[in-house]
């Protein structure tokens, strides 16, 4: 462990010195960097810039029912509104930190090459999917083709977001078979760098087709898609290695210490610091008053990992406010539930790994992917593992699992229609089962990656019941279904970004969003 922790730091500290993102670097101009460090800094960085990033959550978590905005603050109108300009942060820094991240990966595949170490080159192609994909995501059309190839592309061209979508399901193909090819082979010396996996090659390939899996329920509500859904599948059981399953989270971990600098990535800007004072994003996000009847009304063990009670715990109740309404002193957080111990504990989750893909949420993926009768097993088996799976990553236990998946009408299998919260209400498109997937996937997102609960939203208009702001600044009273193109392009790429057209957050919706 000394060493793997030695190595990661010695990588965080060369990552730390990196100058900020320009379209313009050149990612193959350095060739003095050995893979292994830079496989080690990128991956920390994509915990950083994705699931445990504060861009994640700013406006995910409130769009989609999760948190709120405290009242100690006047700010946020841009979130409260929906009225997302090309400057708005959770554009432009997801923009430019995914690229950015993208240089890194694309250096480690071709030094890979150079090198002969087809391990380190598969979790390049796996890791620029990963990005690719929430790029696409965020905001359609995108520079792929000629991104990342400064010097002879200095502005490139958008690629339309189903070819990169389809064109990375073939890369992961590619790793998977690469993956497979070289379990047991990864170099001694190597395994230390990979601080995901530690060099398992089988989990990475399970990682793989599992990333690739969810690229194709997404276009699931595509007219005329099942059949390349159904090939591109087969390609996934050609390789035989599976998909994550229950203990197989792909969790990053360089060696997390409650120390300045060195914290989880989501609980420095969600949980305290080393002194125990609240961060910033801990007194600017609370709990959500829909997040909060839910698990309450349905007597769900999780609420109180979740959330704490009023005064970050001081208290003996659990109080959400609704979503939209500027500051008020009662919204303060003496009175409203803040960010519970199963995602911040202190000290303790200072160390803890930071998830990219959880086991609950491939087991959830696998259920709708059965369910739907895209692959073989039982949807219920997915299901219900899925949601133990997302009891145990808050410290809960299998028993409380088993009795809530027995007892609470939102989470019976058998009984999916019979529920106080409307699962058979809320859609007259899907069959019960799917709902009640989808509304448990979303019960377990919280705090893990809310910008799939905003996908599964945008794709599938579920859950239904998402309230919508009432901010008196929301001119239009809808959710947004993409982000816009950050003010960069406009500014250093204009030819190819006004290519595009006029965006617009309510009705520009990424290829795969036809509801």
């Amino acid at each position: 462990m000394k060493k793997i922790l030695t190595i990661a730091f010695v990588a965080l500290s060369l990552g730390a010195c990196k100058k900020g993102f320009d379209i313009n670097d050149n990612p193959n101009s350095s060739t003095d960097a050995y893979p292994g460090l830079v496989l080690t800094n990128a991956l920390n960085t994509t915990a950083s810039s994705t699931t445990g990033s504060y861009e994640f959550y700013r406006f995910a978590s409130p769009w989609i029912g999760y948190w709120n905005f405290s009242g100690a603050i006047s700010g946020f109108l841009e979130e409260r509104s929906y009225n997302i300009t090309p400057s708005y942060a959770g554009a432009t820094d997801t923009w430019a930190n995914l690229y950015n991240n993208l240089e890194d990966y694309e250096y480690l595949e071709t030094q890979s090459k150079v090198l002969g170490k087809p391990y380190f080159e598969a979790i390049a192609k796996t890791m620029k999917a990963f990005d690719y994909q929430y790029l696409v995501d965020f905001y359609g059309d995108i520079p792929y083709t000629q991104a990342l190839q400064s010097t002879k592309f200095i502005r490139p061209k958008y690629d339309k977001a189903q070819a990169i979508y389809e064109d990375l399901a073939n890369k992961l193909d590619t790793a998977a078979n690469l993956f497979k090819a070289n379990i047991g082979k990864v170099a001694s010396t190597d395994l230390p760098y990979d601080i995901m996996y530690g060099g398992d090659m089988t989990l990475w390939g399970k990682f793989a087709n599992t990333l690739k899996l969810r690229i194709l329920l997404r276009q699931t509500e595509m007219t005329g898609r099942t059949d390349y859904i159904k090939s591109e599948i087969a390609k996934i059981n050609a390789n035989g290695l599976g998909y994550l399953t229950a203990g197989e989270t792909a969790n990053v971990q360089p060696g997390y210490l409650n120390s300045s600098g060195k914290q989880n990535p989501f609980y420095s800007s969600f949980g305290y610091d080393t002194q125990h004072n609240p961060q910033s994003g801990h007194q600017y996000y609370l709990a959500a008053e829909y997040s909060i009847d839910f698990y309450q009304n349905n007597d769900d063990p999780r609420l109180g990992r979740f959330f704490s009670t009023i005064n970050d715990g001081a208290g003996t109740t659990y109080v959400g406010h609704p979503f939209g309404p500027t500051a008020t002193e009662a919204e303060k957080p003496a009175y409203i539930s803040a960010i519970g111990p199963g995602l911040v504990a202190y000290p303790d989750d200072a160390s803890r790994a930071q998830p990219l893909i959880t086991d609950f949420e491939s087991l959830f993926l696998q259920a709708e992917a059965a369910e739907r009768g895209l692959i073989s097993g039982d949807a219920r088996t997915f299901y219900e593992a899925g949601v133990t799976q997302s009891f145990i990553a808050l410290d809960l236990t299998t028993d409380q699992a088993a009795t809530y998946l027995s007892s609470s009408s939102v989470a019976n299998w058998d009984d999916p229609a019979n529920t106080g919260s409307g699962i058979s209400a809320e859609s007259t498109s899907y069959d019960d089962k799917l709902i009640l997937i989808i509304k448990q996937k979303w019960a377990a997102a919280n705090g893990f990656n809310d910008i799939e609960s905003w996908c599964d939203y945008r794709r599938l208009g579920l859950p239904a019941d998402i309230p919508i702001s009432n901010n008196p600044a929301a001119t239009t009273r809808k959710i947004p279904v993409r982000m816009p193109y950050p003010q960069s392009e406009y500014s250093y790429n204009p030819d190819n970004v006004l290519a595009e057209g006029n965006i617009s957050q309510f009705t520009s919706r990424v290829f795969w969003d036809v509801k």
